[in-house]
């Protein structure tokens, strides 16, 4: 998962048109995406139900607040299906995989967390740090 422009082996299989927000997938099965996310960088992608949503890690900028919940699941329409859930306060996403294990995401603060795909909610969480 990691950014790129699109290549003649790539193919297009999630699209925000509003947003001019493509992501490809590559031969070799990586993603690569074109564009922002309603301004802000986008650091990994992965299209999940079909490509009919994608997940997206937000790139975490110095000027945002402490506590920025930077790891969304959106539609092809733009829209946000969900925000995932934070452990604590002052704190924001660093890294997300899908494992055998489920949707696990990494925080800044040391978090080791598995979330509900269907709702970013916080099924289980371990300090790791």
């Amino acid at each position: 998962m990691h950014k790129d422009n699109s290549d003649n082996m790539s193919s297009e299989i999630f699209f925000i048109g509003d947003l001019s927000f493509l992501v490809f997938q590559a031969a070799d099965e990586s993603f690569h995406w074109h564009g922002e996310y309603r301004g802000m960088k986008v650091v990994t992608v992965l299209p999940v139900d079909d490509n009919s949503k994608c997940l997206i890690l937000l790139e975490i900028a110095q000027e945002k607040e402490q506590t920025f919940e930077n790891f969304l699941c959106v539609k092809r329409d733009g829209n946000i299906v969900w925000k995932a859930e934070l452990p604590q306060s002052h704190d924001t996403f660093v890294s997300f995989q899908k494992t055998a294990e489920g949707l696990i995401a990494n925080t800044w603060s040391g978090y080791r967390i598995r979330l509900d795909p269907a709702t970013g909610k916080i099924v289980e969480r371990q300090f790791v740090k």
